[in-house]
C-alpha cells in the first residue's frame, strides 16, 4: 500500500471517534454517554496507533486527546464533589478543544522535530514559521470559541476545519514546488547528454 493511502486511512481512523461523538450526542442528546463512547474509541485507537509506531495528525492529535480526557475528568469531578469546577469545565468542555488543540500543538512545537505543523520534506526554520501560524490561528479560534459560549460548535468546528485545510493546502503546494524543481534539475542533468546524442 502506498503511503498516502496509508496517510489517508489513518487520518480517516483519528477522525472515527470525533464522528461518532458528535452523531451519538445529536441523535441521543446523552451528552456522557456520547463521551464515553468517545473516550473509549480515543483510547482504542490512539493506543493501535502508538502500537503500530504511526506518525499521528498533529491537529486531530489534539481533538482526540480532548475527547479521551473530558468525559472521565468532568464526571470524576462531580463524583467527588467538585460541582463548581465541574460546572465550569462541562460549560466550556467544547470550546476547551481548541485549548487542548492549541496545548499539545504547542508541546509538538517544543518537542517534536516535524513540529505542530508536521510537513513533509521542509526545513525546521520552515516548520517553525508554518507551526506558528497553525498555533496563531488555533488560538484566535479558542477565544473566539470561548468568548461564544452560545455558539461553539461553530467556532470549534470552522477552526478546526480551517487548520486541516490549511494544512494539507501547505504541504500540496510545498510538494508541486519541490516537484517542480525536480522536474527542473533533471532536465538540466539530462540536456548535455542528449545534445552528445545527436548524429551529425
Amino acid at each position: 500500500m502506498q503511503t498516502q493511502q496509508k496517510r489517508w486511512l489513518t487520518d480517516l481512523m483519528e477522525g472515527v471517534p470525533s464522528i461518532v461523538f458528535i452523531l451519538l450526542w445529536r441523535q441521543s442528546g446523552d451528552l456522557e454517554f456520547a463521551g464515553w463512547v468517545g473516550s473509549a474509541l480515543c483510547l482504542m485507537i490512539l493506543g493501535a496507533l502508538i502500537g503500530m509506531k504511526v506518525r499521528m495528525h498533529p491537529i486531530l492529535m489534539g481533538v482526540n486527546i480532548h475527547i479521551l480526557l473530558a468525559t472521565p475528568l468532568i464526571v470524576g469531578l462531580f463524583r467527588l464533589e467538585f460541582d463548581g469546577v465541574g460546572d465550569v469545565l462541562a460549560e466550556y468542555a467544547y470550546g476547551g478543544v481548541l485549548v487542548t488543540v492549541f496545548a499539545v500543538g504547542f508541546a509538538q512545537m517544543l518537542y517534536s522535530r516535524s513540529r505542530f505543523a508536521a510537513l513533509e520534506n521542509v526545513t525546521d526554520r520552515v516548520q517553525l514559521v508554518f507551526s506558528a501560524v497553525l498555533l496563531a490561528f488555533c488560538a484566535c479560534g479558542a477565544v473566539w470559541a470561548l468568548l461564544t459560549p452560545g455558539s461553539r460548535f461553530v467556532p470549534v468546528v470552522v477552526t478546526i476545519a480551517a487548520l486541516i485545510i490549511g494544512r494539507n493546502f501547505l504541504q500540496a503546494r510545498l510538494s508541486d514546488k519541490s516537484a517542480g524543481a525536480g522536474v527542473l534539475l533533471t532536465g538540466s542533468a539530462a540536456a548535455p547528454g542528449t545534445s552528445q546524442n545527436v548524429q551529425v
